[in-house]
């Protein structure tokens, strides 16, 4: 796992390449990092029977994969208070446009991941994923959370656990057109996503948007 050395200020997290060849420093990666390699590549990267629609489970996660773009930070210890937590996702946000690739396009498939693998309690993740959400969507980011058991529903199969994961984890990427289901329930992300994507919203999309703003005037 490479780096180039971008450490958090507030808690010291330093993401390394997940996916780059390098065999200096692969003797000291976390053991865990096969397993998370595994789980993206054999997972994410691939189409579920549950999904509810084709192709694979994370359509963005390819081409971070394929690209070499995806940087992962393990955190042990099961002491992981939710203020702990905010620092390392603040330490996310500061260094996310530092990490290589730096400049577009290349720096739209990027992706970074702070994994907790010995944590059991999730309440921290998701409190601060809630709150820090805002935060990301304003600099056209999203800011995911993953963990053994999640039952976030899938967007096209309610019955599908698609931020089910084998090690508990926060992840960064930036925010692509389909993201819209997921900033649909409140103004200001809805607003930064059309600010973002006005030219280029899937048509798909925006038939969804008109008729759920059609319904609102309709209630009104």
């Amino acid at each position: 796992m490479t780096t180039d050395r971008v450490v958090g200020t507030r808690s010291g997290i330093e993401p390394a390449n997940l996916f780059a060849p390098d065999p200096v420093s692969a003797a000291g990666e976390h053991p865990l990092a096969t397993e998370l390699r595994r789980w993206t590549t054999e997972y994410l990267c691939r189409p579920h029977s549950d999904l509810g629609r084709h192709g694979p489970v994370c359509p963005y996660m390819g081409h971070a994969i394929t690209r070499r773009f995806l940087w992962a930070a393990f955190l042990g210890g099961r002491d992981f208070e939710v203020e702990r937590i905010a620092a390392i996702v603040d330490d996310l946000y500061d260094m996310y446009p530092v990490l290589p690739p730096r400049d577009p396009p290349d720096s739209n498939f990027k992706a970074v991941l702070a994994v907790f693998p010995d944590l059991t309690d999730y309440t921290g993740i998701e409190a601060v994923q809630h709150d820090q959400k805002t935060r990301f969507v304003k600099q056209g980011l999203m800011l995911g959370q993953f963990y053994p058991g999640c039952r976030v529903a899938g967007l096209h199969n309610p019955d599908f656990p698609a931020l089910d994961s084998p090690l508990p984890l926060l992840a960064v990427r930036h925010m692509v057109p389909t993201d819209f289901f997921f900033l649909n329930t409140r103004p200001e992300w809805i607003g930064t996503y059309l600010k973002t994507f006005a030219p280029a919203i899937p048509d798909f999309i925006t038939t969804t948007m008109a008729g759920e703003l059609a319904h609102i005037a309709d209630s009104a």
